[in-house]
């Protein structure tokens, strides 16, 4: 099959060890890839199968976090700025789940009018009042300082002796602790019926060694401190398909729903 994931170290411990190495392709394309068939399976974002109810879904396996995820941000430019202040986010497009995240939090866990709030997309106006990063751009606070004009990550909401209110929000924070469940940001997803278990079983396989090896895959990543890029791919994403993480999509599509973005029940089917 023609496999493709997301171009980010999140993703490694799921294809390294493949046989074959994916197309790389950022979440947004994926969706796209996989309906005019240039790829047959995908780690594509999770909103692909809420909003393609007829995809199918490969069991155990998924991109997600049951905390801190560190790499999906919504940062304040403006110290002293309080949340309900924000008129106006930049949007990072590659990733429409995380996009779709912010707006569920936005409305539902802060009570926010999103007809009130500007959302810029593609370039960012010089004084947007905050920023949406996603991906290693958002690991990397540097290189997110620079690309944004916004203060560089450093670990999480309202750390480092910040007094006020936070310049960052961490999404994966942010709804974990509010809903008591994970977020899945991704799994591998197909618009096939059916495909050859013993692609399941390398794709689990791949995952399983990943995880009990992580040596080979830290020693390709070179924008983070290896201790970094470990405790990252450890303790900050979480790369299961439970019951608690399709509780978790579940919740997720319920918001949707309410937002009529999707429609019907979530029914995930799995191959």
């Amino acid at each position: 099959m023609k496999l493709a994931a997301v171009p980010y170290i999140n993703a490694l411990p799921l294809i390294y060890y493949l046989k074959e190495h994916p197309r790389l392709a950022p979440p947004a394309a994926l969706e796209r890839l996989l309906k005019i068939g240039e790829v047959d399976l995908a780690t594509a974002p999770i909103t692909t199968l809420l909003l393609n109810p007829e995809f199918r879904i490969v069991p155990g396996l998924a991109i997600g976090t049951r905390g801190p995820v560190q790499s999906v941000r919504l940062i304040l430019k403006k110290p002293g700025m309080a949340l309900a202040d924000v008129r106006s986010i930049y949007l990072d497009m590659e990733s429409r789940t995380s996009v779709l995240l912010l707006k569920v939090l936005l409305r539902f866990k802060y009570n926010l009018d999103l007809d009130k709030i500007h959302f810029m997309t593609p370039v960012p106006a010089p004084d947007v009042d905050a920023v949406l990063l996603i991906g290693d751009k958002a690991l990397d606070g540097s290189v997110g300082a620079t690309l944004r004009g916004c203060p560089a990550p450093e670990g999480g909401h309202g750390e480092g002796g910040h007094i006020g209110p936070p310049l960052q929000y961490d999404l994966g924070q942010e709804w974990c602790s509010w809903t008591g469940l994970p977020f899945v940001f991704a799994a591998w997803i197909s618009p096939k019926k059916l495909i050859d278990t013993q692609i399941i079983q390398d794709l689990t396989q791949a995952r399983d060694r990943a995880l009990q090896d992580l040596g080979p895959i830290l020693d390709t990543i070179t924008f983070l401190p290896r201790a970094a890029a470990e405790e990252y791919l450890k303790k900050n994403i979480s790369y299961d398909l439970g019951k608690e993480e399709i509780a978790g999509i579940a919740r997720f599509h319920g918001y949707l729903k309410e937002m009529k973005i999707v429609t019907g029940d979530f029914q995930p089917r799995f191959f």
